[in-house]
Order: C-alpha cells, then structure tokens, then sequence
C-alpha cells in the first residue's frame, strides 16, 4: 500500500506515492475533511506524537505485514504521519468502534497520487487506504458494514467528490473481494513502479465512473 524503497529515512521522500507535478486546480484541492461515520464507529485524526508507537504496533502484526508492507519502527511512522500532516495530499485516521481503536485509514487525493496516471481523475476524487488492526474483528464482517458508512459520509462532507477509489495489490484477493461487495466497479489491473495494483472506483453516480488508461 505504502511504498518506500530506501534504505534509511534521511534519504526516502516520506511520501513516494504523491504526485509533484500536477494542474494547478488538483493542487488548489485541500485535504481530505475528517470523516464522522455513522455510530457505532469513529474516525478521529492521528497524533503522530501519541499514536506512531500504536499504529507501528499494529502494521507488524502478522496479517498487515503483508498486505501493507510498513512493518516500521515507531519513529520512522511518526515521521511518515507527520508529513501527511504538512501537506494536503493524505490524512491519517483512528478508526473505532464502540469508542475502542479498531484500525488505521488513510484517505487521500486520488488526483494527487500515482494513481492518477492510470486512470481519468477528477481533483476531488478520493482514495482510502484501510487496515483493521483488531484481529477479533477480523473476517468478522466489520469492514463491509464500516465501509459503506464511511463513503456514505465522505460524499456528504464533500460534495464535489465525484469519486472514491481503491488500489490493493492485485494478488489481495480479501480486499478485492470486499471493494466488489460493496458495489465498486473495476477498472483493470495497471503496472506501477514496484506492484501491480488493481483499480477500482466507487462513483457518486453510474455516470461518474471514468475511463481507465
């Protein structure tokens, strides 16, 4: 999900994905807002400074080791949290249930990601990066009644929005399986620098869906 090649934090740009070149009315776009979610769930922003030794926990857990490739020590993921802090073009999340942290999101400009290049992006359309943390709630069901309550309120809060898109790896058959159950289309595999991703886009409209490169 998260690719970082280099060998030591000085020398990585702590946010690879992100495009440097983009149209001035993508650039123009803000953050992603913090997303409120219909109860029993929660989404809140992260503190790099309280929560990078939670979250550096979590992403060395067996089962997100390798889907998400960032089994990094705590201070290396507060560096990362807070460089998405700094810019607009990701946020980090808390993801609860009942009050209790459950997971870790990331919502993203999709227009401002390398993603953009393979398909025909809108500046508000947005990406979600999605993890559950919680190995008693996992396969349990709680991602596809959390997910679709999640976009519901990103389409809310932004209204000019006109998409939300997912790009797991192409050989993660669960997330494939769970962006298709909740009603997303596919948009083919693509060939990035160091993965293949498959594309999928869950649009505000059947007339929203874009076309792939």
């Amino acid at each position: 999900m998260i690719e970082i090649d280099a060998e030591t934090d000085d020398e990585l740009p702590i946010l690879p994905r992100e495009l440097t070149n983009v149209p001035d009315e993508v650039c123009r776009v803000g953050p992603p807002q913090i997303p409120v979610i219909e109860e029993p769930y929660g989404a809140r922003l992260v503190d790099p400074d309280v929560h990078a030794e939670l979250i550096s926990e979590w992403m060395n857990m067996p089962h997100l080791v390798e889907s998400w490739e960032s089994a990094w020590p705590p201070e290396r993921w507060r560096l990362y949290l807070k460089a998405q802090l700094a810019g607009t073009f990701s946020r980090p999340y808390l993801t609860s249930r009942k009050g209790e942290d459950i997971g870790y999101i990331e919502l993203y400009r999709a227009a401002k990601d390398s993603i953009a290049t393979r398909y025909d992006a809108h500046p508000h359309d947005l990406g979600i990066h999605a993890a559950i943390a919680d190995t008693k709630l996992v396969n349990r069901g709680i991602a596809p009644r959390m997910l679709p309550k999640l976009m519901r309120d990103l389409f809310d809060l932004e209204p000019e929005c006109r998409r939300i898109m997912f790009d797991p790896d192409h050989r993660n058959t669960g997330a494939r399986r769970l962006v298709e159950y909740v009603g997303c289309t596919f948009l083919g595999e693509h060939q990035m620098s160091n993965r293949k991703m498959a594309l999928y886009v869950f649009p505000r409209t059947p007339e929203d869906i874009p076309a792939h490169r």
